[in-house]
């Protein structure tokens, strides 16, 4: 039987659009990042960031680094900006639970991404 997958482990889309829906929630009130997601609908960017968050736990679907890249170029997103996302994100698993282990495999993967991201 092969291992159980983060996605799997944590109960799927039912666990993640809400752990998403708070990330973003969090992400709104913070004095550093939130001018950047005011032109953008929320609604959208839930259901399209739950699916990324998904498939890097190993869920279903996929997401494509060229892609990831030229949705945040426009953005010129920071170093400072970056750490401010990161650490919001960090609160927000631990809000729900999610093992030490696990947030640092999370944030790994994540910051995998940075270069595709963080161009300011």
């Amino acid at each position: 039987m092969p291992p159980m997958s983060l996605f799997e482990k944590y109960g799927g889309f039912t666990t993640l659009y809400p752990l998403v829906g708070e990330f973003y929630d969090a992400v709104l009130d913070s004095e550093i990042v939130s001018y950047i997601f005011e032109p953008i609908s929320m609604n959208l960017l839930i259901e399209h960031q739950t699916k990324f968050l998904a498939a890097m736990m190993g869920g279903p679907g996929e997401y494509d680094d060229a892609q990831l890249k030229y949705a945040h170029k426009k953005f010129n997103i920071t170093e400072v900006e970056w750490n401010e996302v990161v650490s919001i994100f960090i609160e927000v698993l631990n809000r729900f639970d999610i093992s030490e282990d696990d947030i640092k495999i999370l944030t790994r993967l994540i910051s995998s991404k940075k270069s595709l991201i963080v161009t300011g």
